[in-house]
């Protein structure tokens, strides 16, 4: 127990000396930003924003937030949360990216499945789009790119495609077959839209 809690102090403070290398290199259109939505961001965070909008003289004191001017925005209803922080932008793009890699080991479990069974052409299309699915994903972990993010649109419309047509000759298949498959398109798909938007705000 003590020795989780040394390690999420020792991630605290990384977090915080990553913000103080970050908030300085923030215009001011930035920094006022933070403070317009300060109650949205970690204390410390907003604390180092303010010290750095007195610091440029954006503001002359605290007390400078009473004025309606810095008066905190009401969060708003958004099926796409608005990330202003980019280190928080690259976790999040990260984190997505991480988790479509592991859902590409699907299509390659089942391709050579297919392959074991004697359908080699469709085991190897299920293998190669298992691979670029892996390949797009990885990607993204490294750096946002819009190309990346089209083709596993497409890859997941053409995988919904080939799931239902699966599904519809076999008889035997029930309303959940049908709807885990196109609750996972939209989820993904909310995934690839919900990077699209962070990374172009």
């Amino acid at each position: 127990m003590i020795k989780k809690y040394k390690r999420l102090e020792r991630n605290a403070s990384k977090n915080n000396l990553d913000f103080r290398l970050t908030i300085p290199k923030y215009s001011d259109e930035q920094i006022v930003a933070i403070l317009k939505q300060r109650t949205q961001y970690m204390p410390e965070v907003a604390q180092l924003a303010v010290e750095e909008a007195i610091k440029r003289g954006i503001i002359n004191s605290e007390q400078d937030l009473l004025a309606e001017e810095y008066k905190v925005e009401e969060i708003t209803f958004s099926w796409f949360p608005k990330v202003e922080d980019e280190i928080n932008r690259t976790k999040i793009r990260k984190s997505i990216a991480r988790s479509f890699v592991l859902g590409g080991v699907i299509p390659l479990v089942f391709g050579l499945v297919k392959m074991n069974n004697g359908t080699a052409i469709e085991g190897s299309l299920m293998l190669a789009f298992g691979l670029l699915w892996i390949f797009c994903s990885s990607q993204l972990i490294k750096f946002y790119q819009e190309i990346f993010v089209r083709i596993l649109i497409a890859g997941s419309l053409l995988a919904l495609t080939y799931i239902l047509k699966q599904l519809i000759p076999s008889g035997n298949s029930v309303f959940m077959d049908y709807f885990i498959a196109v609750v996972l398109f939209v989820l993904i798909n909310y995934g690839l839209l919900f990077l699209h938007k962070i990374n172009r705000s």
